[in-house]
């Protein structure tokens, strides 16, 4: 992929949410009914968003991306969401982008570049962020996995759960421990091709939300991997998993914004036009009380995201900032998505957008890290004023 004469940012916004709402929109209720047990019913999706640029709309463009900005990838994706209504396809979207693909760009080597962006930009290949395990979550020190040191390489053991398209992904970012003496500074991090002897994927999960990609279990065992798969360097997998969950908790709910400014406006148009007895609700200071709130939510919640993204393009390095977003920007997502529910009385009960909205937000205060997590965070760095 990549383009010889890049749009305008403003262009891209508006390609991207002409294509959020003509492509990606397309049969979503239905596919949401299904699930994801079937690749078919979502993998050209991917693959036509992968065309479109959406997964290389921030990296280097050697490698088929476009090289844009944080700031201006956020607003592309914010469009995106806007205009599809597929907030599962979003969320594997984004995830592999922020999670997995920055992580191979900043700390891998050009080999590891070469060979893995161009297939993930492409949407040749699926990448997976394999980090949960049953005792281990948001707190990686608890990880079990282990990659015991061979002759020519590595054998890799243990099992990942809750992970983001685990059962159709081709290649994972996979933690594990190297050296178990050595506490955070034991764990290391791995580029595993899925196809290798040993490697096990569970079905996909059956989720309440996000139901339109997979979200399931990988297992290895004695998977041998080569000395070439290691991410970085021997004992650094703590540090690459700090950057690479601040990039998910600050970005993954990008095109999620979108989204909710979407159905800001469609609530907003609902309450003008439900009128019993000939007067709009929207004129009853309760039902106007709660889209001013949700407009406030909304605004936050956007230029925290911004202000994130202003400070990697400043190079400013806030600890913080993640956290703060993560937290504030989902539990914005999902108060938004009840009140939009609440508005709209028994209609917005009834299945469809509005309860699917519901059930897709639901999952945002507890994937990367739950919203009590990133409240101990926030704490703990402000108890240490930490700003590195």
């Amino acid at each position: 992929m990549g383009y010889t004469l890049m749009l305008s940012i403003d262009e891209k916004c508006e390609e991207f949410r002409n294509f959020g709402h003509e492509v990606l929109s397309e049969d979503v209720e239905e596919r949401d009914r299904r699930g994801a047990k079937d690749p078919s019913d979502w993998m050209g999706l991917w693959q036509s968003a992968a065309h479109k640029g959406v997964l290389g709309i921030n990296m280097p463009q050697q490698f088929g991306g476009e090289g844009r900005s944080f700031t201006d990838s956020f607003q592309a994706l914010h469009s995106l969401g806007e205009g599809c209504r597929d907030n599962g396809m979003l969320l594997g979207l984004n995830g592999q982008l922020w999670a997995m693909q920055h992580s191979i760009s900043v700390f891998g080597n050009e080999h590891q570049k070469a060979k893995w962006l161009p297939a993930l930009v492409d949407g040749e290949a699926v990448c997976a962020h394999a980090v949960t395990e049953t005792n281990s979550g948001s707190d990686v020190t608890g990880i079990r996995a282990t990659a015991e040191k061979t002759k020519y390489g590595y054998r890799l053991n243990g099992e990942k759960i809750w992970i983001g398209m685990a059962p159709a992904a081709d290649v994972a970012q996979v933690f594990a421990i190297t050296n178990p003496d050595h506490g955070a500074w034991g764990m290391s991090a791995f580029i595993v091709d899925l196809k290798s002897p040993g490697v096990s994927k569970s079905a996909p999960y059956d989720k309440s939300g996000h139901r339109t990609v997979p979200t399931g279990k990988l297992t290895f065992e004695d998977v041998e991997i080569p000395d070439e798969s290691l991410l970085g360097s021997e004992g650094s997998g703590h540090a690459i998993f700090n950057q690479s969950i601040a990039w998910e908790r600050s970005f993954i709910f990008s095109s999620h914004l979108g989204a909710m400014k979407r159905q800001l406006d469609e609530t907003v148009l609902f309450a003008r036009d439900r009128a019993p007895n000939g007067k709009p609700i929207i004129n009853n200071q309760t039902v106007s009380n709660r889209i001013a709130d949700m407009q406030v939510r909304y605004e936050i919640s956007r230029l925290l995201i911004e202000n994130a993204a202003r400070e990697i393009d400043a190079g400013v390095k806030n600890r913080m900032t993640p956290s703060v977003v993560k937290l504030s920007v989902a539990e914005a997502l999902l108060e938004n998505a009840l009140q939009a529910q609440r508005i709209r009385g028994a209609s917005g009960y009834l299945t469809g957008e509005c309860e699917r909205m519901v059930r897709d937000m639901a999952g945002t205060i507890t994937l990367g890290g739950t919203s009590d997590i990133q409240r101990l965070l926030i704490s703990a760095y402000q108890k240490g004023a930490v700003r590195t």
